[in-house]
């Protein structure tokens, strides 16, 4: 991150810090101090005051710190020229002048009625709110974009209530006698809880949408921030209930030192606070971890594949019992102090039993295990990638892929087969780990040698898509069918009226793919309730009302390798698409069942529609 923009995230943070005291203190006043007019009460009210004025000139700075960084400006004042127009014609400036518009308005309001107090806080409120608006969320846009700002929205609103109250709950302690700060600190205690439930509930929709899972938190720098984040979090939930169940009790007992060492508490954690507000400020800075290809940081990865197994999955059963039984026995050893190192005993001996047999539960991984393909599985990429196959590879693993290239004997291994079953069990990542950097034996011989400083990563990409056609297209010759779910390739049509199309506007509805031997139209096409797609060779038919076709001239080739055939053979040969963009059956001149028959052709695409495939994604669609 460069520095300007490590500025910026630094100011937006401490600016969304101040709008968070702002709301935490006014919604304190309601809830704990009421409308009394105590000199607690006039001191949170000049609280809220500097706090709304803290926000609206660190918002300004904010503003000019994102203006230099979009314009790129060399100099302050070039900075100061650029900002009315990212105030007022980005969606972030206009978001960010309501903002200000809702808090001069605040600093207008009289406090000290409640009328006036109530306006103020919802006016906060919106204020601190409106925050998704001005990042990732509000840029998203969809369902998943309105999703993700309602989570935010909720998680600054609780975050508001508990870190915004800090401050306020320590000058009450100092300020009120003993018994009547312990009270407020029980009545802190609600808002506290609901705040907590609120944020652990509110981060897994920001975990899931923005971070990427597990690989994006352990292998992004956004995820790394997110750790920071969470850890700051967890050493707040420990000094809160510290606070509360020793602190607070001690003061209400009016021990000596009680309320020094609440304050001291109630001051570290608002420390903490403020750097949770702080790496917020950072992660909207920085690109999400889901837009990023992860790099996986361990040697081994979780995987639930051995379960599939009956033997492994009994081993792994009888381990989780036994890691559950110790995990029960330290908890029971920290209830029974007689028993405890019987206990504990028991729980090391239970586990060395366990963890050892948990092994299959856990695969080799690669720095590059979870990234994914950037090609979209294109037939261009396919197309490419089969020239690349033939240039680099067939010498060995052969033309079809059997691992028996006439290279093959040269070899002190054979080459893998790339048809074989366990081949579509590794991820994109893995392979692009395998063709980059080879393999190497236990004993160092090397068994296949890397292509990292021959091939570029784009072309390494191309490699891996048309080795997933391959493989598709020996399942097809050898069963009749794909064994493993296949993505239509992603292409360039068109549709009558000069409209454009390509594979993800016809994502929701069932495609009908034709391959047209000379390019013309030879008959009369069956019709169904579906897109149907023509595929020519080269000089594609003009699209008809019906009927669109494929400008793309490398998905001829790409169809043929993922049927098994070769190009010469791919004529007059059908293929529905589900709704969900996924191969599901092919016809070739000749078979049964003839698909040139609309009603033939018609049951088989409805029973297709009726069990579509619900895989998360095709390979190579994440990016």
């Amino acid at each position: 991150m460069s520095t300007l923009l490590t500025v910026a995230a630094v100011v937006r943070g401490v600016h969304v810090a101040a709008l968070i005291s702002l709301f935490g203190t006014l919604l304190f006043i309601l809830l704990i101090l009421g409308s009394e007019t105590c000199a607690a009460g006039r001191r949170l009210r000049r609280l809220a005051w500097i706090s709304t004025a803290a926000a609206l000139f660190l918002g300004l700075g904010w503003l000019i710190a994102e203006a230099a960084a979009i314009a790129d400006a060399a100099s302050f004042a070039s900075a100061l020229a650029a900002s009315p127009v990212v105030a007022f014609q980005t969606q972030y400036g206009r978001w960010f002048v309501l903002r200000c518009v809702l808090l001069v308005i605040v600093m207008a309001l009289p406090l000290g009625r409640r009328t006036g107090l109530v306006a103020a806080l919802v006016l906060a409120g919106a204020a601190l709110g409106a925050q998704p608006m001005l990042g990732h969320a509000g840029a998203m846009g969809g369902m998943v974009g309105a999703e993700l700002v309602g989570s935010e929205l909720l998680h600054l609103l609780a975050a508001g209530a508990w870190l915004g109250g800090l401050l306020p709950l320590f000058i009450v302690i100092e300020m009120l006698p003993n018994e009547a700060a312990a009270s407020a600190c029980r009545s802190f205690t609600p808002i506290g809880l609901a705040s907590v439930l609120l944020l652990a509930g509110t981060a897994v929709v920001q975990v899931t949408v923005l971070v990427g899972g597990l690989p994006g938190l352990l292998g992004t720098e956004y995820g790394h921030v997110a750790m920071v984040k969470l850890g700051l979090f967890l050493m707040l939930l420990f000094l809160a209930a510290l606070n509360r169940f020793a602190f607070t009790e001690r003061l209400a007992g009016s021990a000596s030192h009680s309320r020094r060492r609440l304050q001291v508490s109630i001051a570290i954690e608002m420390l903490l606070g403020i750097g949770v507000v702080v790496a917020a400020g950072l992660l909207a800075s920085l690109t999400p971890g889901t837009h990023e290809q992860p790099v996986w940081p361990l040697p081994w990865q979780p995987s639930l594949a051995a379960l599939a197994e009956p033997p492994l999955r009994r081993q792994v059963a009888v381990a989780g019992t036994a890691t559950a039984a110790a995990c029960a026995a330290v908890a029971c050893g920290l209830i029974w102090r007689r028993i405890r190192l019987y206990l504990f005993g028991a729980s090391v001996v239970l586990l060395a039993f366990a963890i050892p047999r948990l092994r299959p539960l856990f695969i080799d991984a690669y720095p590059t295990s979870f990234f994914t393909s950037p090609t979209e599985f294109s037939a261009t990429a396919i197309a490419r990638g089969a020239r690349l196959f033939a240039a680099d590879c067939d010498g060995c693993h052969g033309v079809v892929s059997p691992g028996n290239g006439v290279l093959a004997r040269a070899t002190p291994f054979l080459p893998a087969d790339l048809t074989a079953a366990h081949f579509q069990t590794h991820s994109d990542g893995d392979l692009y780990w395998f063709i980059a950097h080879g393999f190497t034996a236990a004993d160092g011989i090397t068994m296949m040698p890397g292509f990292a400083n021959k091939l570029s990563s784009e072309a390494i990409w191309n490699l891996i898509d048309y080795l997933r056609a391959r493989y598709a297209g020996a399942a097809m010759r050898q069963n009749g069918r794909w064994s493993a779910p296949v993505a239509m390739p992603q292409f360039d049509g068109l549709c009558a009226g000069g409209r454009n199309i390509d594979r993800d506007d016809l994502h929701g509805r069932a495609v009908h793919l034709i391959a047209l031997g000379n390019g013309s139209l030879a008959g009369t096409l069956p019709r169904i309730n579906a897109i149907t797609v023509l595929v020519a060779p080269n000089n594609p038919p003009e699209p008809r009302d019906d009927l669109c076709v494929s400008v793309e001239p490398q998905l001829w080739p790409a169809l043929a390798i993922i049927l098994g055939s070769s190009s010469d053979d791919l004529a007059g040969a059908q293929i529905l698409v589900d709704q969900n963009g996924w191969l599901r059956a092919a016809w070739r001149p000749g078979e049964q069942d003839d698909w040139r028959d609309a009603r033939v052709l018609a049951e088989r695409l409805q029973e297709i529609l009726a069990h579509p495939l619900t895989v998360s994604a095709p390979p190579g669609h994440h990016h």
